[in-house]
């Protein structure tokens, strides 16, 4: 019993999946096997396979045996090398005749398959060649032509061609005019043959003549038959057969207008235009594009009441496909049953097809179920269709599966099947099958073409492979494959994802140079290719690419002229670089006609929609969109968020309000914030803009030989290697530091701050220091707390002597007037042994590349160094403030500098409303490609907060500097080449402990200081801390902090009461390196909690406790590693 059709819906469940492939037994009814021998072939059926088929695969009767090639079995489907296992038995052997096709034909008494793959009706093997309309196979493939009766040797004037031999035959008569130069006329010769020829045979011939190349004979031949006077013998052959022949070969030159001519002319000869002749309108129609009226020439055939055929319906199916129309698609089924008009395999596969191209594979699979349901066998084509179906709904597996019965079927694998399959990977981001496919497309000797490449490529950009891609570019070449429109989007996609804007710019001019013309798609890509690097020149470059799109009729936004009652630019669907240059543009424009016309010019209302809704058929960017509301708030604009019919994302404003700031000093004062391709820096907003001045400006930001660029991308790749360097060697261990220490931790970053600010060196210095005096407290270092301020003096004063490099001899360390008594209030003496005492803690090892400089080196990769120091400003915002004010938030302590500079920029970039967030030249030189990896989305969601509070943040006692202009990435590679920095001949040689990598337990040696500044550390704890105790403190420390976790999650529940108090886990978290082992630390989590801390406030253990506790015992723990000089120390990896 059929199922019903709008209980389709569901995918194909278990296509394979425990399939045992082999003959199923069919109805005598439904067959018309004889009574007399159904039963007996049944049962032999029956007996020869084993059980299991599944019921959408019982019409695979027809075909049992496995496929062969060169007469060696191919591999069952389970061996196939793509992972997708297949049981599948072996059906028992059986005697099998070999078709023309090279498939089994099963020995099953009288029965056949029919020609057209349904299991009834007549006529010869499916997919034959056979007698008959020739309409067999797969979709896209014609049998032998309809007219073509008899034998194709001679002519008779009745329809055969045995007449005399010598006459001329329809073969004879093409060699004559293929024979004709090119710059001749066709001979009398031919003319005169014409006479032994009818109707028919004249269209056979025009067909013949175009097969063979030679179309525009066809067309002159033709047309000197029409040319003739009325009453010529020859007229005779302008009948429907050679008219319609004509009018089906203006599809060769996509001629839809000489096919309307010809089907007029008809019609004004009163020569009847039957179903063919609309059929092969329509199709021409279908070819050039016309959907809409290839639609009105099917009804004006229904018009004139000729009565559609199958092939009528199969290309009316066509149309509603390529126009989207789907469901018009589906309901040609119904309407065929009503007429009375069976469907075949091809009008199914059709449909499957149109269901494809309309995005509908749910409905793909509907009616590929409902042509199992009333008997078709499925063919090579409808394997195609199925696999993209599959393919659209991200269904891997299903498309494997398929792909495995077709090749168990013995299927012709095409290049189509491979696209698809290649295709399917690609939506599923599954690259490494893609190629897996491809090669093993090559192998098979499947030539692939423009399709495969392109879904290979785009593919492979979707995998950021952009190395392959390139290659697979040049392969596609190198097999005479050219690529098209398609291809260079794919290639430049890929391109832009690897940060190599420059060779998809090469992709680009290589492209134009093909005499390739470039489509929107291609400017959105490589636009927005070059948009995305966050470079200032680069850009700038994006915004001439731009301006040559909108000179060659893409993104375009309707023009502005004075009166109009209201403006709009739609920003809806467009990449991000694309849509922010479209924004750009508008409003400069809107300035200019302002100026030139006066107020009165203005438009009533103006809007800027980023999100026509649900009502589109494309999602808006939601990355638009944001940016969008966040930059039109912060540049004070009076465009409001608005609710109108269905659009989601619409801002507007009176034109009114539109000029008067447009109008204001603070438009161009802060153009250049949101836009760095323009002309008006914040320099020269505002002044009268002479030629001059523009043309400096761009002398000083354009790069056309991209000088700039290399210069600065190889200095910033070698300073950000010592970065990653610096943070593979060294870590924080918060477990580590005192609980006096972080008490007063805020209030010794102010310290240092200050300090550096009183010393007048740069403010690198008092970030290194803090980094520095971090460092040390991570060692379990037990120091009394009236020496912390001692501590973050001598760290400070460090930190100022190798900032710009090593001290050494022959150049001062700090500056000459620096006076680091005035500076500290403390003792230089006392500073000078704190700074031996520092160098003894850390092995001598005291490097330190804060989150300052990383935002510096940031910075610098977009182009800064090269800004005057108002342009520089602008391109920080407010980073340089958050960057200060992030020392106090000890949920950073978890982080690595670099994360935190990234976090820090992205998140305030973000803020502004500034794409990209987050600059591919950035993502290109870190290998921070994905903002939500763990330890960014901590950084990420504390940077966040940090910014979210304008007010009520405690702020260091200090002076933070603006941006200095200092060679920040040459620094970063100079001053970190080495690790360890010797402290000078001034300060005497003090023994130390033999082990240089253990914690300092006990009394620090010291030197004579004076009795004022008392020097001497805490005395070091007695006991020392088991493992498990240590677990149990943090257990104990967790459960302060009420965030939950059970102690018997942490392993630990037999030890909790062995902590009887804040105070005990606090110090058993202070001990935590030493108890692990002696020379080594715990390194801090990569995905901890971040946790905000309170100011330079005095926190109780209980509340000191609740801050550690999430970014001690909420990420991932990580092997205690020893710290050795020389040796990594920890290298923390992102997933």
């Amino acid at each position: 019993m059929q199922r019903s059709w709008d209980g389709g819906a569901e995918a194909l469940a278990g296509l394979v999946s425990g399939l045992h492939i082999g003959a199923v037994p069919h109805t005598g009814a439904k067959f018309g096997h004889p009574s007399g021998h159904h039963n007996e072939w049944q049962q032999q059926q029956m007996t020869l396979q084993p059980t299991g088929l599944h019921p959408e695969f019982a019409h695979l009767a027809a075909a049992t045996a496995p496929y062969q090639r060169n007469g060696a079995p191919l591999p069952p489907p389970h061996a196939n090398g793509y992972g997708m296992a297949v049981p599948v038995s072996t059906p028992a052997p059986q005697q099998h005749s070999m078709g023309w096709g090279g498939q089994a034909i099963p020995e099953n008494g009288t029965f056949k398959a029919p020609w057209f793959g349904k299991s009834r009706g007549r006529g010869g093997p499916a997919g034959g060649r056979g007698r008959g309309r020739g309409r067999g196979g797969h979709a896209g493939s014609a049998g032998p032509s309809s007219g073509r009766r008899g034998s194709r040797r001679g002519y008779d004037g009745g329809g055969g061609l045995g007449g005399p031999p010598d006459e001329l035959s329809i073969d004879s008569l093409v060699a004559l005019v293929g024979a004709i130069p090119a710059s001749q006329p066709i001979s009398d010769t031919v003319y005169q043959a014409l006479f032994q020829l009818d109707g028919r045979a004249c269209a056979l011939l025009l067909k013949d003549l175009s097969k063979a190349g030679l179309q525009f004979r066809a067309t002159e031949l033709f047309d000197w038959i029409r040319a003739l006077d009325d009453g010529h013998p020859l007229q005779s052959l302008l009948d429907v057969y050679s008219y319609t022949a004509m009018i089906s070969l203006c599809i060769t030159e996509h001629d839809v207008d000489r096919a309307l001519k010809l089907a007029a002319e008809m019609k004004a000869k009163g020569i009847e235009r039957n179903v063919h002749t609309y059929t092969a309108l329509m199709n021409v129609c279908i070819k050039c594009s016309k959907h809409t009226l290839a639609l009105d020439t099917y009804k004006l055939m229904r018009q004139d009441r000729c009565t559609p055929n199958v092939v009528t319906f199969n290309t009316l199916i066509d149309v509603y496909g390529k126009m989207g129309s789907w469901e018009e698609a589906v309901n040609v089924l119904a309407l065929m049953k009503s007429e009375g008009v069976e469907p075949v395999l091809r009008t199914f596969n059709t449909l499957i097809i149109a269901c494809n191209m309309c995005n509908q594979p749910r409905e793909a699979m509907a009616v590929y179920r409902r042509m199992l349901e009333e008997g078709y066998s499925p063919n090579s084509t409808t394997y195609n269709a199925l696999i993209s179906a599959y393919g659209k709904a991200g269904q891997l597996d299903k498309v494997m599966e398929v792909f495995q019965e077709m090749m168990y079927r013995g299927c012709e694998r095409s290049v189509i099947t491979y696209s698809s399959l290649i295709s399917a990977c690609e939506k599923a981001g599954q690259w490494e099958l893609a190629l897996e496919l491809f090669q093993e497309m090559l192998r098979e000797q499947c030539t692939p073409n423009t399709v495969t490449f392109n879904s290979l490529i785009t593919a492979l950009a979707q995998g950021a492979q952009w190395q392959k891609a390139s290659e697979v570019f040049e392969q596609m070449q190198t097999q005479g494959c050219h690529p098209d429109v398609v291809t260079y989007t794919a290639l430049i996609s890929a391109l832009e994802k690897g940060g190599q804007w420059r060779l998809a710019l090469e992709a680009y001019d290589r492209m134009k140079a093909q005499g390739c013309r470039a489509d929107a798609i291609v400017y959105n890509a490589i636009i927005d290719a070059l948009w995305e690097t966050g470079v200032v020149w680069v850009q700038r470059r994006a915004l001439r690419l731009f301006r040559v799109a909108v000179e060659e009729g893409h993104f375009h936004q309707g023009k502005l002229v004075p009166g109009l009652a209201r403006a709009e630019v739609n920003l809806h669907a467009m990449t991000a670089g694309v849509a922010m240059l479209s924004l750009y543009a508008w409003l400069v424009s809107i300035k200019q006609l302002l100026v030139q016309h006066g107020t009165a010019a203005m438009p009533v209302r103006l809007a800027i929609v980023t999100d026509r809704g649900k009502g589109s058929k494309e999602q808006g960017n939601l990355v638009v969109k944001e940016a969008v509301q966040a930059s039109m708030a912060l540049w004070s604009a009076p465009f409001k968020a608005v609710i109108d019919g269905g659009y989601t994302g619409m801002l507007e404003a009176p034109g009114t309000e539109v000029c008067e700031w447009l109008l204001s000093d603070n438009f161009e004062a802060r153009i250049f914030t949101f836009y760095p391709c323009t002309d008006i820096t914040p320099t020269v907003a505002n002044q009268v803009k002479s030629r001059d001045s523009v043309q400096s400006v761009s002398a000083s930001l354009d790069d056309p030989d991209h000088l700039k660029e290399s210069s600065v991308e190889q200095r910033c790749s070698e300073a950000f290697a010592a970065v990653r360097h610096f943070e593979k060697t060294h870590c924080l261990a918060l477990q580590n530091m005192g609980h006096s220490y972080l008490q007063r931790r805020s209030e010794l970053v102010g310290k240092c701050l200050e300090v550096a600010t009183r010393l007048g060196v740069r403010e690198e210095a008092g970030h290194d220091g803090v980094l520095l005096m971090d460092r040390v407290m991570s060692t379990s270092l037990q120091l009394a707390p009236d020496l912390l301020d001692l501590l973050a003096v001598g760290c400070v004063v460090i930190a100022a002597k190798q900032v710009d490099g090593h001290a050494s001899a022959a150049a001062p360390v700090l500056p000459p007037e620096a006076d680091v008594q005035a500076a500290s209030g403390l003792p230089a003496a006392a500073v000078e042994q704190m700074e031996w005492n520092i160098r003894q803690v850390l092995s001598q090892d005291t490097a330190a590349i804060s989150t300052l400089r990383c935002l510096k080196l940031f910075l610098e990769r977009m182009g800064a160094h090269h800004l005057d120091g108002p342009s520089m400003a602008a391109m920080a915002g407010r980073a340089m403030q958050l960057v200060t004010e992030c020392l106090t938030e000890m949920a950073f302590l978890n982080c690595r500098p670099s994360v935190i500079a990234a976090a820090l920029l992205y998140v305030e970039r973000r803020s502004r409303g500034l794409i990209p967030f987050w600059p591919s030249m950035l993502a290109k030189l870190t290998g921070y490609q994905d903002m939500s990896t763990p330890e960014l989305s901590v950084a990420i969601k504390a940077a966040q907060r940090l910014c979210g509070r304008s007010a009520g943040i405690p702020r260091p006692m200090s002076n933070p500097r603006s941006l200095s202009r200092s060679p920040s990435a040459q620094q970063l590679s100079t001053s970190s080449s080495s690790s360890a920095i010797g402290s000078g001949s001034s300060v005497p040689s003090i023994a130390t402990s033999t082990n240089a990598n253990s914690s300092l337990s006990g009394s620090l040696p010291a030197m004579p200081v004076p009795a004022a500044v008392p020097v001497s550390v805490a005395p070091a704890a007695t006991a020392s801390l088991s493992s498990s105790e240590l677990a149990a403190a943090v257990a104990a420390a967790t459960a302060a902090a009420g965030v939950g976790v059970a102690p018997a999650a942490l392993g630990m529940a037999s030890h909790v009461q062995h902590v009887s108090s804040a105070e005990h886990a606090l110090s058993a978290l202070r001990q935590a390196g030493s108890s692990v082992g002696s020379g080594s630390i715990t390194p801090p989590p990569v995905t901890a909690a971040a946790v905000p801390v309170a100011g330079s406030a005095v926190l109780t253990p209980e509340q000191l406790l609740q801050q550690l506790a999430p970014a001690v015992a909420g990420g991932v723990q990580v092997p205690a590693v020893p710290l050795v000089p020389g040796v990594a120390a920890f290298a923390p990896q992102l997933p």
